[in-house]
């Protein structure tokens, strides 16, 4: 499975750049943040509900777990190809205290769930 994690910037261009990345690198499942906009159908574009973090499925992969309307849920991370992935964004405007509840609730989620993938925009260059 070939995998891109990619942060877009709510960039048009760079989403634009994206589709065709993914089609001719034969990228399997794009891990994003910022996107542009939902693209693709909800089978095979996850988002979360704020539009910050997005998973697009590529090339047929399955989709075995996922919520309603193809959201990435918040309580789990979607199960593709037998993997199951987290898609992350923290803004660099979080506390302390909210970012170590935002880590405190993937490592929560992600307990027991193997093999997985958490990839994302942690916003570690920030000073704070």
């Amino acid at each position: 499975m070939r995998i891109l994690q990619l942060n877009l910037n709510h960039c048009e261009a760079a989403q634009d750049l994206l589709c065709d990345t993914i089609s001719r690198l034969r990228i399997d499942v794009a891990i994003l943040g910022e996107q542009y906009k939902n693209l693709a159908p909800p089978n095979t574009w996850l988002a979360d509900a704020d539009g910050q973090a997005a998973i697009w499925v590529h090339g047929g992969i399955p989709v075995q777990e996922r919520a309603q309307r193809g959201y990435i849920p918040t309580s789990r991370g979607p199960e593709i190809g037998g993997i199951f992935f987290f898609s992350v964004y923290a803004p660099p405007r979080l506390s302390e205290r909210e970012f170590s509840a935002l880590l405190a609730n993937i490592t929560e989620e992600a307990r027991g769930r193997r093999p997985l993938v958490i990839a994302g925009d942690f916003n570690a260059w920030s000073t704070e």
